[in-house]
């Protein structure tokens, strides 16, 4: 698998295309992300999960929706802010195992990007990512995987990347969202990196050193660190795995992609 190479091809708006060449990059992680990759590259990706076509900006019909598919009652809210934001993502997370089940489901993760999505354009978050994800498609191809070992300590432009995919927060985001200051709900809710799907990002830019976490973060993780990093056999989790990500594939390419979608994998 050593200088494996590939091409991705990406559109923009007036549906000119870009090809990009990348070569794997020479750990365990891409080589296995690289053999899910070509069970995949010739399926549609999921629209949802790589932000490319259907709209998630409407949280409340979304919500409605789910609610019908779920066969649960509605709560009625006034405004989508973070409080609400974190109340649905209980929601989903209650009924994710029972409705993940069930055929056609796929409203089930739309609520839950329509969530984030809400809980980014609340907190500002610029957007450094182009993701790339096939959702329900992956089927089998997910597993359980330590990633953590395999994190940059910097994100370079135009590469690829593997991205946290846990059913949960990591601790800076369940932080930020201001979720309960409670050993258990933490413990619940709170997840390093230890699933490993099929799906990447394209970086939009570089991060060459990440933000330093505050220190009323600091204060507020050291309650619980210790014991959650023993709970997963972690050394640690810094900001490296806050806001980089494992290194997939590598390219010289300096084309802006910001404002493009991805089209296709050719292997």
């Amino acid at each position: 698998m050593a200088n494996k190479t590939f091409k991705i091809i990406f559109s923009d708006k007036n549906k000119s295309e870009v090809v990009i060449d990348y070569t794997l990059h020479e750990t365990l992680l891409a080589v296995k992300w690289f053999s899910k990759i070509k069970h995949l590259h010739n399926i549609d990706v999921d629209c949802v999960e790589s932000g490319s076509e259907e709209d998630i900006s409407d949280l409340k019909l979304i919500y409605k929706e789910f609610c019908e598919f779920a066969d649960l009652p509605k709560i009625s809210f006034e405004k989508i802010d973070q409080e609400t934001c974190n109340i649905l993502h209980k929601i989903y997370e209650k009924n994710h195992d029972r409705l993940a089940r069930r055929p056609n489901s796929a409203i089930l993760y739309k609520l839950h990007h329509a969530i984030h999505k809400a809980e980014k354009y609340n907190t500002g978050i610029t957007k450094f990512r182009l993701k790339v994800g096939w959702g329900i498609k992956e089927g089998p191809l997910t597993q359980k995987m330590n990633c953590q070992p395999y994190y940059e300590n910097n994100i370079i432009k135009n590469n690829l990347y593997l991205p946290w995919s846990e059913l949960g927060k990591t601790p800076y985001i369940y932080w930020r969202n201001r979720e309960p200051n409670d050993r258990e709900r933490f413990n619940q809710l709170c997840k390093p990196h230890i699933t490993f799907r099929a799906n990447f990002f394209v970086a939009v830019e570089d991060i060459k050193k990440p933000w330093t976490f505050p220190n009323q973060f600091n204060q507020f993780f050291n309650q619980f660190k210790s014991q959650w990093l023993e709970k997963y056999g972690l050394d640690d989790w810094t900001e490296k795995h806050q806001w980089c990500a494992p290194l997939l594939a590598h390219t010289d390419a300096k084309i802006n992609l910001r404002s493009m979608q991805f089209k296709k994998i050719e292997i």
